[in-house]
């Protein structure tokens, strides 16, 4: 029988697994460009757990599923009777995985999300544990770079810089940064790190990321100063300073990143003519990027937020697809519709 697995921690999956995962989110989209859906998930049903705001998220893996073949059905947690001292996670775990094929979930919790997934039958997702881990878009950016980036360029050649709240300690909320930084350092790539002093990344991520770049090759860079390494740098990327649950923070925040931390057209100047700038949205237009540089021939955030999409119909392919081949092997078809039609149709 083969194991249920599931995409809730970047560490989880070899240099060599990624490269697959990305073949297979390469060769989806291609198909979709070309106006063809392959039905892999037909009939096949994504349980959609959410606690937060979502536009990205949610409209990926809805669409995806659909797109797929599939049914997704959107549950905002406090419709349902998980948490707040009623239904356990464990319960809900196994009650939605007795019913539906795969669940993704987006919560402030880390620990919810693995609590969900050791009792789940059936492969989970992570949506997003706020502060803590974003998989989905990580690979989403790692996705978009190989698109953007030279032809004759390898991913360990890139050059990748994350500037603004990398921490994930405190107040910040660098949990796309910490994120981004442990999957990259698997594949080889130079992170860049710029933060404040207070911003930093943490140093557990910092020691995790530097031991993975000892066995990829990669370089992992900490630097207070934007200009001093712009000059190197293939992709800039930044995320919101404040968010959903954290508005009260922003004239903190704007006190401590802008102007030194955001991306405009001064910072920009020093840096390569093919210097592409990203943003996991939502952001905070003129605050993170300058407004000219938003929307700007350097930007790639809108073709970033669609290559959401196109991820999660690889991953959930990635995911799911294996298992339902494998039931459809042991399925034994033509004898289940034959005691149907005898009961029904006679």
């Amino acid at each position: 029988m083969r194991q249920v697995r599931h995409f809730i921690e970047t560490d989880d999956f070899t240099r060599e697994e990624y490269f697959k995962m990305l073949e297979v989110i390469k060769t989806l989209k291609s198909a979709e460009k070309k106006g063809i859906r392959l039905p892999f998930l037909k009939d096949q049903s994504l349980a959609m757990m959410f606690d937060q705001p979502s536009t990205r998220t949610r409209v990926s893996f809805e669409a995806a599923m659909t797109q797929l073949g599939g049914h997704a059905l959107y549950l905002e947690t406090k419709t349902l009777h998980c948490g707040e001292d009623r239904e356990t996670i464990k319960d809900t775990a196994q009650v939605l995985s007795g019913m539906c094929d795969g669940i993704e979930i987006r919560t402030e919790s880390q620990d919810t999300i693995i609590e969900l997934a050791k009792y789940s039958s059936v492969p989970v997702f992570s949506g997003m544990s706020s502060k803590c881990m974003h998989p989905t878009q990580a690979l989403c950016d790692l996705f978009t770079m190989t698109e953007y980036m030279p032809k004759d360029m390898k991913i360990e050649d890139l050059v990748y810089m994350f500037i603004g709240d990398n921490s994930v300690l405190g107040d910040n909320i660098g949990g796309v940064c910490r994120t981004e930084a442990r999957l990259l350092s698997k594949m080889g790539v130079t992170f860049i790190s710029c933060a404040p002093k207070e911003a930093e990344m943490a140093p557990e991520d910092v020691a995790y990321c530097k031991a993975e770049m000892e066995k990829s090759g990669g370089k992992f860079i900490q630097t207070n100063d934007p200009y001093e390494y712009i000059d190197q740098v293939d992709f800039i990327a930044t995320d919101a300073w404040w968010y959903h649950g954290s508005d009260h923070l922003k004239d903190k925040k704007v006190a401590t990143f802008f102007p030194k931390y955001s991306i405009n057209k001064e910072l920009l100047a020093k840096a390569k003519p093919s210097i592409k700038v990203m943003h996991n949205l939502p952001g905070n237009r003129g605050y993170e990027i300058a407004d000219d540089v938003w929307d700007s021939d350097q930007s790639i955030l809108i073709p970033q937020a669609e290559n959401r999409l196109h991820t999660e119909k690889g991953l959930l392919v990635y995911f799911m697809y294996p298992l339902l081949k494998e039931k459809q092997a042991q399925r034994e078809t033509e004898h289940y519709i034959n005691t149907i039609d005898a009961l029904i149709l006679e």
